[in-house]
């Protein structure tokens, strides 16, 4: 399994860009895990009034529910998870890539997404591949309108 970052800040463009590779890959035949980090205080959301959520409120450290081939799992981790603990889940399942949005400080192959000029200095994270950008004026980074480059760029990755 390869793993690949989208590091960026706030409303660059890191969403939009794992969801087009997501589909793009998925449709070409490739299994992608994604994992984004949540980033912005508080927690993420479970579905309310549900059997699994009730559960886990009641104090359970783990609570999953399976049906249809869609499995859910919540867990329970104090002070938190680590990323390298989080990768490791991912490896038992069958994946050819894992999208990694978020843990722009992580040593793992990434690509940033800039938004503007000020946005350059994510430009020294560590192991950085590529720039990508929703801005159409700013030069010497992959458009994000460019659909097909993008998705291009990421098949190389996976090949390389």
């Amino acid at each position: 399994m390869k793993i690949l970052q989208i590091a960026g800040r706030k409303d660059s463009g890191k969403t939009a860009l794992a969801e087009l590779w997501t589909r793009a890959l998925a449709d070409n035949g490739y299994r992608v895990g994604t994992l984004k980090h949540h980033g912005h205080g508080g927690k993420p959301l479970l579905a309310p009034g549900k059997d699994s959520t009730r559960h886990f409120e009641a104090g359970a450290r783990a609570a999953g529910v399976e049906g249809d081939g869609l499995f859910v799992l919540a867990v329970r981790a104090d002070p938190g998870l680590a990323l390298e603990q989080l990768i490791g889940w991912y490896e038992a399942l069958p994946l050819d890539l894992l999208l990694i949005e978020g843990y722009k400080y992580a040593p793992y192959p990434k690509v940033v997404c800039l938004r503007d000029e000020q946005d350059r200095d994510l430009l020294s994270l560590p192991n950085v591949r590529a720039a990508f950008s929703l801005n159409p004026a700013l030069s010497g980074c992959m458009k994000l309108s460019d659909r097909k480059s993008c998705v291009e760029w990421v098949e190389a990755f996976l090949k390389g």
